[in-house]
């Protein structure tokens, strides 16, 4: 039975106990990292930062908000505020910048074209063992993290005898609970038998519909999904090892609730109602498989060697209506396939060079075949238009890093070079056909990313570290080979970004802490803009790529104290500030909260008074900004009102089993969410934040 004292404390005390090591190493208690760095090094001298959310800080967040990136939002400083009354991670930067989600590894963004931004919600969140968060950008993965990495990594088989786990809950909101039900049903089960190990796990959700604390609908919609994993490991000769990890996700889209185009009246606020169903919207699903092969060995010709092979392909058909009051319904209907091939290496070596000195390098070569294409369809699925010609980006990339320890001081330093070609395929080319892009390889680039950095360690418990590293996103190719003639002319020029960052991490007796500050700009970065040919012509206008010079610093924290056997209290701080160039006005200009966070503080306490009872409390307070001129708040920038929010929970174990019940907005708060407060006054409205919600269930592990 899990005791869950929760929370990212669990976390932090895991790192002071051992040490952490990436990609081919592990602490005495078998946990892997494999996100922070490619060359199995202990966390303690990596200078960057990195956040772990164990399965009980998950679990616990779970069940105060069934929205993972809202949950991780509670435990990772550098965050941005998610909206949790939606699905999708379109919107979702560490530290201002987009971040590369990964399942296993295995990146699932969408980057060739921005749309449903599904892929964190792919697998049940209960298959989570933990989540690992670099925390800004990363020369070592390339284009695709600017502001570092999201991994999602499930459970796998860790025991000698077989382990059990069920987890049944369902949440509602309370002002109004009709259509707001949403119920999970888990059952995952694992064992450790001699060299071989496995896990399988099958997931049910039913979801509902999101009310606000006076009743009203949010914009949201229901849903079915039903999520399956697999993870088999053998242990071979020589201490190798070969690892198979596959998942599939299977959704179906239900009823649709969506702003009217109206506002609720006396109020700035959107209103949402149920739009009628699109007359396709059997056919609407999303549907993704995720898999990979690994291979490991400890000592091949001198060296570690880690080797992966991964596959991901993502069918989405959107069935919706976008509804509007003055033109009525707009059915809308488009079939989407996102379809990653890719390899990975790594080979780690280790020199002894004298009396406290050693040298570690690392290298490796990765590749990867990314195809997008979404064509706008009929009834009968013929395609009528495309919103993205079928396009095909092929990175190469190889890179090199070396770590130089002389007693206390560990450098570290390295380069990444990558190589882009692609091509705009004939998939369903035809020449009459609105937003085609002409068949043809496109133009071909190429990009090096540099990082740097330094580690004190002031005692074996206690390090400063400082960085400078370089970070890069693709710039929305599928938007921009629409409507293209000469595709030689569209070139994957990756935005690139600088990143600077100093920080302290250590622990002290029972407390645990860690805090940095950070700045990061870029001369270009990638960007979205409304396509302004269309100005007045449509009602809603396509976005296309853009490009503006960006600037963001800030600082983030996060502490965690054991207190005594039965309390743990733990927190994290976020400040952030960033700008970006406008063209128009000629100078930069503020970003608002739905980018940046201008203070973000959550505290929480774990009581466990018995082994039986457990009681959390959580407090998340949002601070008000002040980011902007009357003149521009007449353009619909609008600062923030501070919003603090509490969450609760209890709990309850009988024998391997335990009862629950959470709320997530305890107190029912009435209130704008700072990620929507930045809307303004423009083109899109304001959206109440979710009103309070219950959740009832129960877990077992036997």
């Amino acid at each position: 039975m899990r005791h869950s004292s929760g929370c990212l404390v669990s976390a932090l005390a895991a790192l002071a106990a051992a040490p952490l090591h990436a990609e081919t190493g592990e602490t005495a208690d078998g946990e892997i990292i494999v996100t922070a760095t490619r060359a199995g090094s202990p966390i303690e001298q990596l200078p960057i930062s990195v956040s772990i959310a164990d399965e009980d800080a998950i679990v616990e967040q779970l069940r105060q908000n069934r929205n993972l990136l809202s949950g991780l939002e509670a435990v990772v400083p550098g965050l941005n505020i998610q909206p949790s009354e939606t699905r999708g991670s379109c919107l979702t930067r560490v530290r201002g910048r987009a971040v590369s989600f990964q399942l296993n590894g295995v990146p699932i963004n969408e980057d060739l074209r921005q749309g449903s931004c599904t892929g964190p919600f792919t697998i049940s969140p209960f298959a989570l063992e933990r989540v690992e968060v670099v925390r800004g950008g990363t020369a070592l993965y390339g284009a695709g993290a600017p502001g570092g990495i999201i991994n999602l990594i499930t459970k796998r088989g860790r025991t000698d005898d077989l382990a059990v786990d069920l987890t049944a809950q369902t949440s509602f909101n309370t002002e109004r609970a009709d259509d707001t039900w949403t119920t999970d049903v888990y059952a995952g089960a694992g064992q450790r038998s001699g060299a071989f190990d496995y896990y399988v796990a099958t997931a049910y959700t039913d979801g509902g519909r999101i009310r606000d604390a006076v009743g009203d609908p949010l914009l949201s919609g229901a849903y079915e999904a039903i999520d399956l994993l697999g993870s088999f490991g053998l242990a071979l000769p020589g201490g190798s090892e070969l690892r198979w990890i596959t998942t599939f996700h299977h959704e179906d889209v239900g009823r649709q609730f969506y702003p009217s185009g109206m506002l609720i009246p006396g109020t700035d606020l959107a209103e949402v109602i149920e739009v009628a169903p699109n007359p396709q919207v059997g056919q609407g699903r999303d549907r993704d498989v995720t898999t990979t092969l690994g291979y490991s060995h400890p000592d091949l010709l001198g060296h570690a060697l880690t080797l992966s092979l991964f596959y991901q392909h993502q069918s989405i058909k959107q069935r919706d209506n976008f509804f509007d009051a003055a033109t009525g319904d707009s059915f809308f209907s488009s079939n989407r396939r996102n379809e990653r091939f890719g390899i990975r290496s790594a080979a780690v070596r280790d020199y002894a060079l004298g009396d406290g000195v050693a040298l570690k390098t690392s290298y490796g070569f990765d590749y990867t075949r990314n195809a997008l294409y979404r064509f706008v369809v009929d009834e009968n699925e013929t395609v009528t238009s495309a919103l993205s010609p079928e396009i095909v980006l092929r990175t190469y990339a190889p890179f090199a890093q070396a770590e130089l320890s002389v007693g206390a001081v560990t450098l570290t330093g390295g380069a990444r070079h990558e190589w882009y070609r692609g091509e705009i395929t004939a998939h369903a080319f035809r020449p009459d056909l609105p937003g085609r892009g002409t068949p043809g390889d496109i133009g071909k680039s190429a990009l090096t990313l540099f990082n740097l950095g330094a580690v004190y360690r002031i005692t074996p418990d206690i390090q400063l570290y400082g960085g400078f590293s370089q970070g890069a996103e693709l710039s929305q190719l599928g938007r921009a080979a629409r409507n293209i003639r000469n595709p030689a002319t569209l070139t994957p020029e990756p935005a690139t970004s600088d990143q600077y960052e100093i920080g302290v991490r250590g622990s002290v007796g029972p407390v645990r802490f860690g805090a940095a500050a950070y700045h990061s700009e870029s001369k270009s970065a990638a960007l979205l803009q409304a396509d302004p040919s269309c100005a007045g012509v449509t009602p809603i206008c396509p976005l296309i790529p853009l490009r503006s010079p960006q600037r963001f610093h800030g600082v983030e924290a996060e502490l965690g104290w054991k207190v005594d056997q039965a309390l743990e209290l733990s927190g994290i701080l976020t400040l952030q500030r960033g700008k970006v160039f406008d063209d128009d006005l000629d100078r930069y200009i503020n970003y608002a909260t739905d980018v940046v966070v201008p203070l973000r503080i959550t505290a929480r306490a774990d009581w466990t008074p018995t082994d039986e009872i457990g009681i959390g409390l959580q407090v998340s307070h949002y601070g008000a900004s002040s980011f902007f001129s009357p003149a521009e708040e007449g353009l619909g920038l609008v600062d923030t009102d501070a919003v603090t929010l509490v969450s609760a929970s209890a709990r309850y174990g009988i024998g391997p089993a335990e009862i629950y019940v959470a709320a997530d907005n305890l107190l029912d708060e009435t209130y704008i969410s700072p990620n929507n407060q930045a809307a303004g006054s423009g083109s899109f409205a304001y959206y109440r934040g979710a009103g309070r919600r219950i959740t009832l269930g129960v877990a077992a592990r036997f």
